[in-house]
């Protein structure tokens, strides 16, 4: 491999300062001879691959239309394939010159390609494709058009190779991650039988990607997402989240967080299909692959309603993230610590009552005197969520937050330097123990 690079790296070194590159785009031109034609274009793929690929260079002395003109059926099998490797890193670079090879017109011979017998091209069809796609809506839009979908899905077979379906659902991600506008809606409709075909593909890949897809349809659109909670895939896609593997974990609690963000009847969808009985197999916070996403995961979960609440109690949720709270480092405990405050906005005073006796309090309690004052402001807010909700059980509370060291603490917190912490200490002391009920 080392030997290989170097060798590449001389071809480099040789083509830059002793040949002129109008003289090498010349060559690449001439179809009179052939070898020699071959030899250019492969230079310049090779150019392009460099550290610092002189595409504007290339671009400004005319090395498009030939490129483009080297895909044609008449050309030879080689000099196709070494063309659309140049034009693979032309279109990665920015968005203009994406553009430019669009209006060269690659893109009719690069949907060509898709239906060749010759395998070899497909995977620099697929990456040409995918990044021009993923410049943004409007050569999206140009592309779907053009008839991109139809092509994409005649690959969704058991049979394909799962490398050529990675890059094919690649290519469907960046159909729908663009959202100013987002993909049309029969598009979404040509595309959601592909997913829930790959959604119970054997390959991991496969199935990750799969995943990603789905949580940038989610993403962007609540139309978009009820078609997902609609789909066949949806138990699926929730049932990954337990998924042995942590990218595909990862992945699908992305993607069902995605959904999330939706509608309250939406979220109820996806809370039929009892999401949190996969989401308790996950360890918490021992991989950091995972780390982030299960944050994100949780405090979207805490940010719903009661329903959910009683949810996260009934699947011995609650039990886990107190545990986190007690013994967790301190950036888990600041995340238990949102999660709970999150909680308190949604519950009921019967889930409060649960609360305070899975012994949330004290550990809660310590938070207030963090470093960190954010994690204080969340913990002030928690427990003045939870004593608007007390009702009938207001004296129980503030005797308990009084016994566990907590008022001593909000007490301390008067003369804070943070404006916004002490005047939310002050306002707790006079609202909820002013008469020294405790």
């Amino acid at each position: 491999m080392e030997e290989d690079r170097l060798i590449e790296q001389a071809k480099i070194e040789h083509v830059t300062p002793l040949r002129d590159l109008k003289e090498l785009i010349q060559t690449a031109a001439d179809a009179s001879n052939p070898e020699l034609q071959l030899t250019a274009v492969q230079e310049i793929r090779t150019l392009l691959s460099s550290k610092n690929p002189p595409i504007n260079d290339l671009i400004q002395n005319g090395i498009l239309p030939i490129l483009v003109e080297s895909l044609k059926e008449k050309y030879d099998r080689n000099l196709q394939f070494e063309a659309i490797w140049a034009l693979v890193s032309i279109c990665s670079g920015n968005s203009e010159q994406a553009t430019q090879v669009v209006a060269a017109g690659a893109v009719p011979y690069f949907l060509k390609f898709l239906e060749s017998p010759n395998l070899e091209i497909w995977e620099p069809t697929l990456y040409s494709l995918a990044n021009i796609i993923g410049d943004g809506p409007l050569l999206r839009d140009f592309l779907i058009r053009l008839g991109v979908v139809q092509s994409l899905l005649s690959f969704i077979q058991w049979d394909m190779s799962p490398q050529i379906l990675c890059n094919v659902i690649l290519v469907i991600g960046n159909l729908c991650r663009h959202y100013d506008p987002p993909i049309a809606r029969e598009t979404v409709l040509q595309i959601l039988p592909a997913l829930e075909v790959l959604i119970s593909h054997h390959d991991m890949e496969i199935l990750k990607w799969t995943l990603w897809v789905i949580s940038f349809l989610a993403g962007g659109w609540q139309e978009h997402i009820q078609m997902v909670v609609e789909s066949e895939m949806l138990p699926k896609v929730i049932s990954l989240m337990g998924h042995e593997k942590v990218k595909v974990q990862n992945a699908a609690l992305r993607a069902v967080r995605k959904i999330l963000a939706g509608t309250d009847e939406q979220c109820q969808l996806v809370l039929n299909h009892n999401p949190l009985s996969h989401f308790t197999s996950v360890v918490f916070f021992v991989d950091k692959k995972i780390h982030r996403e299960q944050v994100k995961f949780l405090w979207r979960v805490t940010s719903r309603n009661h329903l959910w609440v009683q949810a996260i109690i009934n699947e011995g949720l609650l039990a886990k993230v107190i545990e986190i709270l007690k013994n967790g480092g301190l950036q888990e405990r600041a995340v238990a610590a949102r999660s709970i405050s999150n909680l308190t906005m949604r519950c009921n005073e019967d889930q409060l009552l649960i609360l305070v006796l899975e012994d949330v309090l004290r550990p809660f309690c310590d938070l207030l005197t963090c470093q960190f004052e954010e994690i204080t402001k969340t913990v002030l807010s928690g427990l003045s969520n939870m004593l608007k909700v007390s009702n009938a059980h207001a004296d129980e509370l503030t005797k308990a937050i009084y016994e566990c060291g907590g008022l001593a603490k909000i007490e301390r917190l008067q003369t804070h330097e943070s404006v916004e912490i002490y005047q939310q200490a002050q306002e707790l002391i006079d609202l909820y123990f002013s008469d020294s009920t405790v």
